[in-house]
């Protein structure tokens, strides 16, 4: 207290008192900013720590020789159910016609759309040849938090990841990963769109073509 007390005490005196004041208002905006600064590098870490335990889960997990298609599958969707908000990335990527679909075409498009990423994603892993996955850094913005990673093949080639999450409840989850700056979910979006859009606007075509993507993995 005797800081404030000595600080406050020039406010009275004619000279230096404008100076006084401006340096007490500096000093009290570092005090509230510093637990500020502080919680957003907490939240940097912690992101980067979520993305990190998945990419070394994912390769310990996945990427055996001799692991079944079925196996690497449910495994996969495991990773995907607990790391990914699937529900809210579904309903983005179907846009517009999430709207003008019926409940029940909902309810089936969301159980669709899991076995749809897990067909298109999974399989890759059986073709990791020991790439090095490196977390690089972190931001937060708008309530999000971005991870950037990449990936590091034999022969030094670097693709770049960023990873968009979430912060919901006490955990956080992945909204969408951009390869390179193309924003996976946003090509999903054109690619449904552009199936439902040649057939007449109808979302049953695309939950057709979701089902055979699915019975072929």
């Amino acid at each position: 207290m005797a800081i404030f007390d000595r600080i406050s005490a020039g406010y009275g005196r004619p000279n230096g008192s404008g100076l006084l004041r401006r340096s007490f208002l500096r000093a009290l905006g570092l005090v509230v900013a510093l637990p500020l600064l502080a919680n957003a590098a907490a939240a940097d870490e912690e992101a980067e720590t979520f993305i990190r335990s998945l990419g070394d889960t994912a390769v310990n997990q996945l990427t055996a020789p001799d692991l079944s298609n079925a196996e690497r599958n449910e495994r996969f969707r495991e990773l995907l159910l607990s790391h990914f908000d699937v529900p809210q990335i579904g309903q983005y990527v179907l846009g517009r016609y999430w709207r003008s679909a019926t409940p029940e075409e909902q309810s089936e498009y969301l159980g669709l759309f899991e076995d749809y990423l897990v067909a298109s994603y999974a399989r890759r892993f059986a073709e990791y040849t020991g790439q090095e996955f490196e977390v690089i850094s972190s931001r937060s913005s708008d309530g999000l938090e971005t991870v950037r990673s990449h990936i590091v093949t034999g022969n030094g080639e670097a693709a770049k990841l960023d990873w968009i999450l979430e912060r919901q409840g006490s955990g956080l989850r992945i909204l969408d990963l951009k390869v390179e700056g193309l924003s996976m979910s946003e090509t999903h979006r054109s690619e449904f769109a552009s199936v439902i859009q040649n057939n007449g606007g109808k979302v049953a075509a695309l939950l057709d073509a979701l089902r055979k993507k699915a019975a072929g993995a």
